[in-house]
């Protein structure tokens, strides 16, 4: 059973179409990116995964039924794009309220506090003296605490610190290894490249590409920097198979390649290499490579 199964998903706001027939599964114990610009769709597919929201058509199953089964809701974790607190509130009385509106018991809040630096100094503190970051703190904690199975993110890192976002990383990680999943948008691709298993790309409301975030890897282009004891003389023509962009500069060679390294390591070994480096594309360059060849098509 899947735990989200979207199949030919639309919803329109009047005359303006958010979502142009989606689809995608998730499986228990994945994490999958969901990334795209402002405006694609992402907190529209989140609002309709969490019952907020209806379809205007298509069908959506969570955790195996109707998003809007209110029995499922304690089994899910969920931080919005937009999160809010009481100001008269404290951090530990917001946590105590978001936590008895589903059965499950908050058996991993002081785990979680600790985790993200909230000491009770800080909980005991009204919320509207609270920082961006210590705010969002809460919304990472209300959505784990009970230790749901699924949890659904848009945007969960805005505002933290480098420290708790890779804190952050840690946790969809132990998330994961509990056999939790996970389906998170996100503006910063390198924590969906560091964390997901697949990721969709969704453009003008349309899902353009599903992928293993491995399999993306696979296909990037490395780029490549040649350093040479001795420049080249001036009449030799450099011969490197399936390389683009080539910059020859003195001792230094630059060039883009994509595909098997075998015939082109073969090339190399033939120079007098004093340095060779190939750093693959990051999952940035190959969102926007994406978008760039669906915009040429």
């Amino acid at each position: 059973m899947s735990v989200i199964e979207a199949t030919d998903l639309h919803k329109s706001y009047g005359q303006k179409a958010a979502l142009r027939g989606i689809s995608f599964q998730l499986q228990q114990s994945e994490v999958f990116g969901f990334i795209g610009p402002n405006g694609a769709g992402k907190t529209t597919t989140i609002r309709l995964i969490m019952g907020l929201l209806g379809p205007t058509s298509g069908e959506l199953s969570v955790l195996g039924s109707s998003p809007r089964d209110v029995d499922h809701m304690n089994q899910i974790g969920h931080i919005p794009g937009e999160f809010g607190l009481w100001p008269q509130m404290s951090g530990r009385d917001c946590l105590d309220y978001l936590g008895s509106l589903n059965s499950g018991a908050p058996s991993r809040r002081d785990e979680l506090c600790e985790l993200l630096e909230m000491p009770p100094r800080d909980l005991n503190r009204p919320t509207r003296v609270y920082s961006r970051g210590m705010r969002q703190k809460i919304a990472i904690i209300q959505a784990l605490q009970h230790d749901p199975k699924l949890l659904v993110m848009d945007e969960p890192t805005e505002g933290l610190d480098p420290l708790m976002k890779d804190r952050f990383i840690e946790l969809i990680r132990s998330h994961k290894e509990r056999g939790g999943t996970a389906f998170f948008s996100s503006h910063i691709l390198s924590e969906v490249e560091e964390v997901a298993d697949r990721v969709a790309v969704i453009r003008n409301g349309s899902v353009i590409r599903v992928a293993d975030t491995d399999s993306l890897a696979k296909e990037r282009i490395r780029h490549c920097v040649l350093k040479l004891k001795e420049p080249l003389a001036s009449d030799s023509k450099l011969q490197l198979p399936g390389v683009s962009e080539l910059r020859v500069d003195d001792r230094v060679v630059k060039f883009d390649f994509r595909g098997d390294m075998e015939p082109l390591m073969k090339a190399v070994a033939k120079l007098p290499v004093l340095e060779f480096l190939a750093e693959p594309e990051s999952l940035t360059e190959a969102f926007f490579g994406v978008y760039s060849e669906e915009t040429q098509e």
